[in-house]
């Protein structure tokens, strides 16, 4: 793909992202973009599935109350998005609530819908404000036990409690082996979709059959590619792509990038029949995202850092194809989830030489 990397952005340029993603409000439901969203590269049909991802969070954001971020989106690709205008955004107000609020949104060119997406978004969704929230309290508790400021007539426990932020309970998926197996330091950065400002660190596992061997005791459903994964880049591996202007919500802009890159491109790497090159799109196939889901366990991620990206494809049927996900912070710590559907063409050559 070295012949693209000027293609929407030149190395070395500052992009601001808010110039370059952002929206101009219009109405309290009406929204449109401040300029015309990319291509992957010329020869593909329409604009980057993950833009549209992002802008549809970034409008739910805008049209919501103070204080509210995402925590799930449903949607869905209904036609190609054309590089030459604006997307318009029409917003339903669905609820607002004291902790959740719910939005519809459909971006729409040529007067034609061609991106659905259902968006609920909470107050609540940071474990490290909960757990700060839940030790001051029982530092204060405890400090005025020191002050003396306890009333030693007041035994109610259970107001005390009913009072107190609960501790927070976390489980998540575990952060794969693979992950904590390679120096990230030492791994190449790949510009494989640099044209839409993601860049990648692969390991050989990721790329190589050869390296992969155990693979073929593990059925296809459950084979689990991992990479590195973030939203431009600063001077590392010989490349820079610097982002401005990610404010936290352009973080779940960014995510929503993220999200939506590398993983149709690999199919035939987990059916095992050709091994990975990353400097090029593959021409043995082609796919479309049909739909797209994404869960926000957390907002405590940084997208201009390298975040775990591991995936699987669960079901192959009908030339669709699914895929399930998780994308985990720097510190390895789960904070989205995420399923898609796509439609895939492959050649019978490559399906039946697919290990299964």
């Amino acid at each position: 793909m070295a012949n693209l990397k000027d293609y929407n952005y030149k190395q070395g340029e500052v992009i601001d992202v808010q110039a370059e993603f952002g929206v101009k409000k219009i109405s309290d439901t009406k929204y449109v973009g401040v300029k015309p969203l990319v291509k992957p590269a010329p020869y593909v049909k329409g604009i980057f599935g993950g833009n549209l991802a992002g802008q549809a969070l970034l409008v739910a954001m805008k049209s919501s109350p103070e204080g509210f971020t995402p925590h799930s989106l449903h949607s869905y690709f209904l036609l190609s998005g054309s590089e030459e205008t604006p997307i318009e955004w029409d917003v339903t107000i669905i609820s607002n609530g004291n902790s959740f609020c719910n939005r519809s949104i459909k971006a729409i060119q040529f007067g034609k819908v061609i991106y659905i997406a259902n968006i609920s978004l909470t107050k609540k969704n940071s474990y490290r404000e909960a757990m700060q929230k839940h030790e001051e309290y029982y530092t204060n508790i405890q400090q005025k036990g020191k002050d003396g400021d306890v009333d030693d007539d007041d035994d109610d426990d259970d107001d005390v409690d009913e009072r107190a932020p609960p501790k927070p309970f976390v489980f998540q998926t575990p952060y794969h082996e693979q992950f904590k197996k390679h120096d990230i330091s030492k791994l190449p950065v790949s510009d494989m979709e640099s044209t839409l400002l993601l860049y990648y660190k692969v390991t050989p596992e990721f790329m190589s059959r050869k390296d992969s061997k155990d693979e073929e005791k593990v059925n296809v459903a459950d084979r689990r590619l991992n990479a590195f994964a973030r939203w431009g880049i600063d001077n590392e591996g010989g490349y820079n792509q610097p982002l401005t202007n990610i404010d936290k919500p352009f973080q779940f802009v960014g995510l929503a990038n993220i999200s939506d890159g590398l993983f149709l491109g690999t199919l035939t790497r987990i059916l095992r029949t050709e091994d990975l090159d990353m400097h090029k799109h593959k021409d043995t196939y082609v796919g479309l995202s049909l739909d797209h889901v994404l869960y926000f366990h957390d907002d405590d991620f940084d997208v201009t850092k390298w975040m775990g990206f591991s995936y699987k494809c669960t079901r192959f049927a009908h030339n669709r194809v699914v895929f399930e996900g998780e994308i985990y912070n720097d510190k390895g710590v789960q904070v989205a989830s995420l399923v898609q559907e796509g439609l895939v063409k492959i050649s019978d050559d490559l399906l039946k030489d697919a290990k299964l």
